[in-house]
Parts: structure tokens; C-alpha cells; sequence
């Protein structure tokens, strides 16, 4: 029997978001959703001024950025807030209802990739990055990860 290559880009296939939670922990074909065709103002001016244009992007989730975040953050992890699929299901809410946002740029190897960092405290503080794709005009899910919320309480003992 051929093993398929778990993330054939040759063929994506767009499925609706709860398949797409359905497929954590699984490996599978390259596969994406749509979570938000809308990018609202506060994004739009925080692009503007690192000279990045977003309109006409989208908020995409594909099963790779899923898998880097599993490997990275999820239950097998050594992260001490391991990501449950409870967590996933709280991107769309994190986007659109955040505390912060913020632009950060690195070098890759053959260009500089810009990313969005959302923050958003919901028990715990969520961190969730997005990569800006110019060439697919979309707002890519890279990962998602979860830190505890420190206790002010106690900080200056």
C-alpha cells in the first residue's frame, strides 16, 4: 500500500471549519477553511503603517498550521497549558474579540514574513498567529498557543 503524503498542496480541498477541528490529531490531506473574509479597521491601520496592505485578504485555517500547532502546544507536548480542541474552536472568537494585536516581522530565507499576534485573555492568555500571504492575499493560521494567567496577587511577594 503507497503512504500519502500527509499534506498534498497539490490539491487542496476547502472544507467548512468544524471538519477541519474534526481532523485534530488525524493526519491528513492538505486541507483549508475560511474563518473570516472580513478584516476589520484596527487591522487594516496597524498593516498601513508597516506598509502592508490587507484589503481583500481572509482569515484561512489549513491543516498544517493544525499540526505545527499540535506537535508544538498540543497534548503531547511538554507546554505546561496544553492546547485541547476547545481551544481551536476559539480562533474565530479570538480574532474578532481580542485584547491586542500586533505586527511582527522576521527574516525567512527568502523573504521577510510579516505576522499577526493576537492576544486574548480568556482564563488563561491565548496567543494566536497569523502569517500574511501576499501571493494568496490571506491571513494564514500558524499557530495557537496558551501561557497561565499570572496571579497580580502575588507578584510582589
Amino acid at each position: 500500500m503507497a503512504h500519502k503524503k500527509p499534506f498534498d498542496k497539490a490539491s487542496p480541498t476547502k472544507i467548512p471549519f468544524s471538519e477541519l477541528m474534526e481532523l485534530i490529531g488525524t493526519s491528513c490531506d492538505y486541507k483549508f477553511c475560511i474563518i473570516d473574509e472580513n478584516i476589520d479597521d484596527e487591522l487594516l491601520e496597524l498593516a498601513a503603517k508597516h506598509n502592508i496592505d490587507l484589503k481583500g485578504y481572509k482569515h484561512v485555517i489549513e491543516t498544517s498550521g493544525i499540526q505545527h500547532s499540535e506537535k508544538r502546544h498540543g497534548k503531547q507536548s511538554k507546554d505546561r497549558e496544553p492546547l485541547s480542541i476547545e481551544d481551536y474552536l476559539l480562533v474565530p472568537f479570538i480574532i474578532r474579540n481580542r485584547d491586542k494585536v500586533s505586527i511582527s516581522t522576521t527574516k525567512s530565507k527568502r523573504h521577510d514574513m510579516h505576522l499577526l499576534v493576537y492576544e486574548k485573555q480568556i482564563g488563561v492568555n491565548y496567543y494566536y498567529v497569523e502569517e500574511v500571504r501576499t501571493g494568496k492575499r490571506s491571513l494564514a493560521f500558524q499557530t495557537l498557543y496558551k501561557r497561565a494567567t499570572k496571579n497580580p496577587s502575588v507578584e510582589g511577594l
